[in-house]
């Protein structure tokens, strides 16, 4: 009899979809610590760029691919590919990231956003129902459909290995550690947003207003966290076990410090 050869599949490339204030600078790190250097790369380019910098990364030894990229990058490279990403309640991630935009001199766009209200940013169809938008893969600033919604849906069911929920962070890094076998996961937050007022300080009617002209991003977000916590009562007994464990370590590594 001829001797049996195993040939071991070649792991896909991690595309980390990070979403604009979700906690995805704070996992861009985790991630940097789990792969060697040379095959990491990040990607944080206008779409015109876009493109040719994907093409040029393809012909490289790579590993795993980040930045703010719509889905559909994938296309691009010739290896089995698959996503991660982190989602937000939208509320909280447009009112962080309009202070965290106005709070840094540097960003693009600093200085047109300094002279809006939250309430005037929150208007711009360009800030709306962002996360639908990038998991989709494109009509920013356009009006979403239940078509669009549903098509956003079943690419997290059918591309990603793991859809995070920011406030739900260990949990989703936990199942990240047993997706990809990370070995360094211990983290404190990155790039958090400093003198943002907390929700209940925002008025009622401001708050209702994104609720509203968000109701695409509400509902994804809320499919994706039921599908994260179904995920996580259906692990056995002592996966559960390792994750309380998990979460301990890296409470006591934060206040650490």
């Amino acid at each position: 009899m001829g001797t049996m050869i195993h040939i071991q599949k070649k792991a896909p490339l991690v595309i980390h979809l990070h979403m604009p204030k979700t906690g995805g600078t704070t996992l861009k790190k985790i991630i940097k610590k789990n792969y060697p250097r040379s095959n990491v790369f990040d990607v944080y380019l206008d779409h015109q760029q876009l493109e040719t910098r994907l093409q040029e990364i393809a012909e490289k030894d790579v590993k795993c691919l980040q930045g703010h990229m719509p889905f559909g990058v994938h296309h691009v490279f010739k290896q089995p590919s698959t996503y991660i990403t982190l989602l937000r309640d939208p509320v909280d991630r447009i009112i962080s990231e309009y202070y965290f935009i106005r709070s840094i001199p540097w960003h693009n766009s600093h200085l047109k956003v300094s002279k809006m209200s939250l309430e005037e940013y929150q208007e711009s169809p360009m800030n709306q129902n962002l996360q639908t938008h990038y998991i989709l893969g494109g009509k920013f600033g356009s009006p979403l459909s239940e078509e669009d919604f549903e098509q956003a849906k079943k690419n997290l069911e059918t591309h990603f290995s793991v859809v995070g929920i920011t406030d739900m962070f260990d949990e989703s890094l936990f199942l990240l550690m047993k997706q990809f076998q990370w070995a360094n996961t211990l983290y404190t937050k990155a790039n958090v947003t400093k003198k943002r007022p907390a929700k209940h300080e925002i008025s009622q009617e401001t708050i209702e207003k994104i609720k509203e002209n968000n109701r695409t991003d509400i509902k994804l977000y809320e499919f994706a966290k039921q599908r994260l916590t179904d995920r996580i009562s259906s692990l056995d007994f002592l996966t559960k076990k390792h994750l309380k464990i998990f979460k301990k370590k890296i409470n006591e590594y934060k206040q650490l410090h």
